[in-house]
């Protein structure tokens, strides 16, 4: 007996058609409800691709604070 399209489950992951590939977010756990978030894997509040980088530091030249000199 030959085996038919009806006995083949369709492959879930990384498939853009169905968006179903990630089930809860990778960084908190949080299950994933929009197509997107489930194709990439991460919530819109973890993504971080969308997370603010910190700040290069910025140095600036200060006087000396008097009665601190050697």
């Amino acid at each position: 007996m030959a085996r038919t399209d009806r006995n083949q489950q369709p492959a879930l992951i990384d498939d853009p058609n169905t968006g179903y590939r990630h089930r809860y977010c990778r960084r908190c756990g949080r299950e994933l409800t929009a197509p997107s978030s489930r194709l990439n894997g991460w919530g819109p509040d973890c993504d971080p691709a969308r997370r603010p980088q910190a700040a290069a530091p910025h140095e600036v030249e200060q006087d000396t604070i008097p009665g601190t000199e050697g």
